[in-house]
Protein backbone atom coordinates (compact mmCIF):
# COMPACT_ATOMS: atom_id res chain seq x y z
CA UNK A 1 0.00 0.00 0.00
CA UNK A 2 1.47 3.81 -0.43
CA UNK A 3 1.67 6.10 1.87
CA UNK A 4 0.34 9.75 0.96
CA UNK A 5 3.47 11.80 1.59
CA UNK A 6 1.50 15.00 0.37
CA UNK A 7 -1.54 15.99 -1.32
CA UNK A 8 -2.28 19.21 -2.91
CA UNK A 9 -5.77 20.59 -4.03
CA UNK A 10 -6.80 23.81 -6.07
CA UNK A 11 -9.77 24.46 -4.35
CA UNK A 12 -12.39 24.21 -6.50
CA UNK A 13 -14.78 21.72 -6.83
CA UNK A 14 -16.81 19.47 -9.56
CA UNK A 15 -14.97 19.57 -13.11
CA UNK A 16 -12.69 22.33 -12.07
CA UNK A 17 -11.23 20.32 -9.37
CA UNK A 18 -7.41 19.30 -9.42
CA UNK A 19 -5.32 17.20 -6.95
CA UNK A 20 -1.82 16.28 -6.98
CA UNK A 21 -0.94 13.56 -5.04
CA UNK A 22 2.91 12.48 -3.79
CA UNK A 23 3.31 8.43 -2.67
CA UNK A 24 6.08 6.39 -1.27
CA UNK A 25 4.90 3.00 -2.11
CA UNK A 26 6.74 -0.52 -1.18
CA UNK A 27 9.23 -0.55 -4.80
CA UNK A 28 9.72 3.81 -4.63
CA UNK A 29 7.62 6.85 -5.55
CA UNK A 30 4.13 7.78 -7.65
CA UNK A 31 2.77 11.15 -8.71
CA UNK A 32 -0.65 10.99 -9.05
CA UNK A 33 -2.96 13.28 -10.83
CA UNK A 34 -6.59 13.83 -10.81
CA UNK A 35 -9.13 16.43 -12.30
CA UNK A 36 -12.49 16.41 -12.02
CA UNK A 37 -12.92 15.08 -8.61
CA UNK A 38 -13.65 11.57 -7.25
CA UNK A 39 -14.48 10.29 -10.73
CA UNK A 40 -12.32 12.54 -12.62
CA UNK A 41 -9.27 11.35 -15.15
CA UNK A 42 -6.79 10.22 -12.95
CA UNK A 43 -2.73 9.58 -14.63
CA UNK A 44 -0.13 7.54 -12.51
CA UNK A 45 3.42 8.62 -12.51
CA UNK A 46 6.37 6.13 -11.47
CA UNK A 47 9.97 7.06 -10.49
CA UNK A 48 13.25 5.13 -8.31
CA UNK A 49 13.82 8.86 -7.00
CA UNK A 50 12.09 11.11 -4.74
CA UNK A 51 14.02 14.07 -6.25
CA UNK A 52 12.68 12.74 -9.48
CA UNK A 53 8.92 12.51 -7.77
CA UNK A 54 9.31 15.92 -6.26
CA UNK A 55 10.18 17.55 -9.94
CA UNK A 56 6.91 15.84 -11.75
CA UNK A 57 4.75 17.01 -8.96
CA UNK A 58 5.99 20.15 -9.36
CA UNK A 59 5.61 20.41 -13.18
CA UNK A 60 1.73 18.89 -12.45
CA UNK A 61 1.43 22.00 -10.48
CA UNK A 62 2.83 24.43 -12.80
CA UNK A 63 1.06 23.46 -15.76
CA UNK A 64 -2.68 23.36 -14.21
CA UNK A 65 -4.48 26.97 -15.86
CA UNK A 66 -3.51 29.95 -13.83
CA UNK A 67 -7.46 30.17 -12.70
CA UNK A 68 -7.47 27.06 -11.67
CA UNK A 69 -4.34 26.81 -10.00
CA UNK A 70 -4.96 28.41 -6.10
CA UNK A 71 -3.18 25.33 -5.00
CA UNK A 72 -3.46 24.42 -1.25
CA UNK A 73 -1.54 21.93 0.19
CA UNK A 74 -3.94 19.60 2.66
CA UNK A 75 -2.62 18.53 5.57
CA UNK A 76 -1.18 15.02 6.40
CA UNK A 77 -3.54 12.01 7.46
CA UNK A 78 -2.35 11.03 10.97
CA UNK A 79 -0.70 7.31 11.06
Amino acid sequence: MAERVEHWFNRRYGVGRRDVYLLRTETGWQVRGRQGGTDGDEIAHYFDDEQDARAMLQRMLDTVPSELSNWAKMPSRPQ
